[in-house]
């Protein structure tokens, strides 16, 4: 797959949204093309969509034509759009027709992740796509309450029957920068250890047709490239997160702080609750958690309830994390740790 276009370097939507899987994750720097592009092929193809945003303060701004990626995206492919308010929960972007009205049908809707809940039982069966765009908050942003299950019951809400009735499920093409390892998103689709693995790799595309997730991973952006030497890029080069994330796609590098794969023969077991397991060590009694269990360790389910009693029965360690006496195997195994610790793995 070409994941940039040859002749501008922008990231080739057309080609990244044609993949055969249900869900797309498409992670990249700041202005390489990912909305615009995505937007554009749409617009284009005249397939009807949802505009998908977090929160409703940010669905209420791109409801307006001055702020609207979709109004201006179509003004530069030729068409003459506009934004009407539907309800409280959503607008419809439309073509104007020759008297300037809105007519026909919406090309596409507008919504928000937090308010889903409030419009369930609308018709969505003409939506042939989900454009999830900036999916991944930035960190000074809060979670949505129950994050992951908002966005799974937002899909399951649009999705329907529609596959037992013998029509192609619905496709969602998730957009993000790369802020931080930790967001709802990334546990909600489960691919936190592959996102590790393939940044390991250096890896930028893969496509599981079993669980119907293709990754993308604009690491080598041509745009990004010609980004670098601009007067942002030139401020804050060398001074933390930023332009790592903004042109080389990389996560936070608070998420891998504290990784440190350790020998177990160091350590007792304690206790394991879904894919990890928390150490002690036998003479400093420092803290390890590690995706390998071993020993007879206290058994904890992933549910509500034992991640309550997980939280109360190990709290020493979460108080030993910010002392740096706890250490963990991989990134995915702290991202696990604290969603459990801070209860955002919902």
């Amino acid at each position: 797959m070409k994941l940039y276009q040859k002749e501008t370097g922008w990231a080739n939507m057309p080609e990244i949204m044609e993949a055969s899987t249900p869900f797309i994750l498409c992670i990249g720097g700041r202005g390489t093309g990912k909305t615009y592009g995505s937007v554009k092929y749409l617009l284009e193809q005249d397939i009807p969509f949802i505009y998908l945003r977090r929160t409703s303060s940010q669905m209420e701004l791109v409801a307006k034509d001055e702020f609207s990626p979709i109004v201006k995206i179509g003004r530069d492919i030729g068409m003459v759009l506009t934004t009407v308010p539907l309800s409280k929960y959503a607008a419809g972007v439309y073509k104007l027709n020759a008297e300037g009205k809105p007519a026909g049908e919406p090309v596409c809707l507008l919504m928000a992740l937090s308010t889903m809940a409030n419009a369930r039982s609308f018709d969505a069966s003409k939506i042939k796509l989900i454009l999830y765009d900036e999916a991944i908050p930035e960190r000074h942003e809060r979670n949505i309450s129950h994050e992951g299950d908002a966005f799974l019951n937002m899909y399951e809400s649009i999705n329907r029957n529609r596959e037992l009735n013998g029509e192609d499920p619905v496709k969602c093409v998730i957009l993000a920068n790369a802020n931080n390892l930790e967001a709802p998103i990334l546990q909600a689709l489960n691919c936190v250890r592959t996102l590790d693995n393939m940044r390991r790799k250096h890896q930028s595309y893969k496509e599981d047709s079993y669980i119907g997730l293709t990754i993308v991973l604009l690491q080598d952006s041509p745009i990004s490239a010609n980004k670098r030497c601009t007067a942002l890029y030139n401020l804050t080069m060398g001074q933390g997160d930023f332009s790592d994330m903004a042109l080389d796609n990389a996560f936070s590098k608070d998420n891998y702080t504290d990784v440190s794969p350790r020998p177990l023969q160091e350590y007792r077991s304690c206790a394991a609750i879904g894919s990890i397991c928390l150490y002690q060590h036998k003479g400093n009694r420092s803290w390890y958690v590690s995706e390998r269990i071993s020993g007879s360790p206290e058994m904890y389910e992933n549910t509500p309830t034992d991640r309550q009693r997980f939280r109360k029965a190990w709290f020493e360690s979460w108080q030993d994390y910010f002392n740096k006496r706890t250490i963990f195997e991989s990134a995915p195994a702290k991202v696990f740790y604290k969603a459990v610790m801070l209860e955002t793995l919902k």
